[in-house]
């Protein structure tokens, strides 16, 4: 028996081999907390008949169904390879070099990628339920750093279906070793080397555009796989103490300015190289507002901003070094 609290809960994710058809998951995070839950489409027919003051059950109709929700991380130095493949919708082949490898995601299609998520949730008694979504999409996620705090991701889920069970749940496992990207390793700096100073947190959310509403006949009320359906929408902000004109005057003139958030972590393989994890925005415009006073206190200043296709470079990569060999 697990224990019966949130602490013996777990959570993992694996690659289907035919979309909203359930795997056993073999990929597992640690997490803060997650949200996912089924959700269904009833209607009930009217059917008015003499003496009737209530809608009868009998005309109530699950019409159809499916599942979302999302979890959230501190993003690891080790096993988060397969989450960032989904969430980009690209699943790179990496460079290794003496036991280091560099994956480089781009945005992608992830047309025909799905997956099976499974929430091992523990009853009062230890009794594990196991909540298992399939036909899985990554719909949007989010990275963020806080002042002072760990780096993490936050991964909305849309889903075909869910069950939930009083049955085994897949023994986690984790990665050895693994560290967390946080705030002291991180650098924030156009796509050249010019630093942008004294930016206080950062935070990225990547709209993937799904079609997530996809419901024919003769499907049994369950959606067919999710594509894309529009233009991904790239958007975040970041918060500057106000010490200098750099981000002001970009957002003035409307410039187009790079953007890369990188953490170096500790030192691997022979030593030369270090874990790392980067995010790299070449075409972005800032909005937000001009520097206010709103009292005797120093001023803070906000900048939203939005990521673009320059027509050259890819509008986002992240760049993720670790010590696993595969996604």
């Amino acid at each position: 028996m697990a224990i019966g609290a949130g602490i013996g809960a777990s959570i993992g994710i694996k690659t289907e081999t035919t979309f909203n058809t359930a795997v056993t998951v073999d990929h597992f995070y640690e997490f803060n907390s997650e949200s996912t839950k089924y959700v269904k489409n009833t209607v009930v027919g009217q059917g008015l008949r003499a003496g009737g003051l209530v809608p009868r059950s009998q005309r109530r109709v699950v019409t159809t169904f499916a599942a979302s929700g999302d979890f959230e991380i501190d993003l690891p130095s080790k096993g988060l390879g397969l989450l960032l493949a989904h969430s980009m919708g690209s699943f790179p082949t990496p460079s290794t070099t003496a036991g280091v490898s560099t994956y480089v995601f781009t945005l992608g299609d992830p047309y025909t990628k799905s997956f099976t998520t499974e929430v091992g949730v523990p009853e009062y008694d230890g009794q594990m339920t196991s909540k298992k979504l399939t036909g899985c999409k990554i719909a949007s996620f989010d990275l963020s750093v806080g002042a002072g705090d760990i780096a993490k991701g936050k991964f909305s889920i849309d889903a075909a279906g869910l069950t939930q069970t009083e049955t085994s749940v897949a023994t986690p496992s984790f990665s050895a070793s693994t560290n967390l990207f946080h705030f002291a390793q991180g650098v924030i700096t156009d796509n050249v080397s010019t630093t942008y100073a004294n930016i206080k947190d950062f935070d990225l959310n990547v709209d993937n555009a799904l079609k997530t509403d996809r419901y024919n006949l003769g499907s049994a009320g369950a959606k067919q796989e999710q594509i894309i359906n529009g233009f991904r929408n790239i958007t975040g902000k970041i918060t500057a103490e106000f010490t200098d004109t750099v981000l002001l005057a970009k957002f003035l003139a409307d410039t187009t300015a790079g953007l890369k958030l990188t953490f170096t972590g500790a030192a691997i393989g022979s030593g030369s190289e270090y874990e790392t994890f980067e995010i790299k925005l070449p075409a972005v415009k800032f909005d937000g507002d001009t520097p206010a006073v709103a009292g005797p206190g120093v001023i803070d200043v906000t900048f939203n901003f939005t990521a673009y296709d320059d027509g050259t470079n890819a509008p986002l990569t992240i760049t993720y070094k670790t010590t696993d060999s595969s996604l």
